[in-house]
């Protein structure tokens, strides 16, 4: 067993403390997000639907960007949602056409 002198315990008992006040900030960290992420996946959450006319340049993505909400996670899932509701069979669009778009919302319009 090694005899640790004054400065060798007192740099290891500081390291020792530096390694516990890391663990204790992972710890609180973990346990505050952990709770905002539960908090927010238990807001009601509102689906909506609208009528949306097709403007010259937009795709699929550019209206999903506009209209995903947190319901969605995955882009694609939500395009996919858009072409099932409007029966189309590819990612064609035509500018001033409509599509019916179901989007969601924490808020109660």
């Amino acid at each position: 067993m090694k005899v640790y002198n004054k400065s060798e315990r007192i740099v290891r008992n500081r390291k020792i403390m530096l390694l516990a006040g890391i663990i204790a900030t992972l710890l609180f960290s973990f346990i505050l997000f952990s709770n905002r992420a539960a908090a927010e996946t238990n807001r009601q959450v509102y689906t909506y639907y609208t009528s949306y006319e097709i403007q010259p340049g937009d795709t699929l993505w550019s209206i999903a960007d506009q209209f995903m909400g947190p319901d969605y996670t995955d882009k694609q899932d939500f395009i996919d949602n858009i072409k099932s509701m409007n029966h189309l069979l590819d990612d064609d669009i035509t500018a001033g056409n409509y599509l019916v778009i179901e989007y969601s919302s924490y808020d109660m319009l």
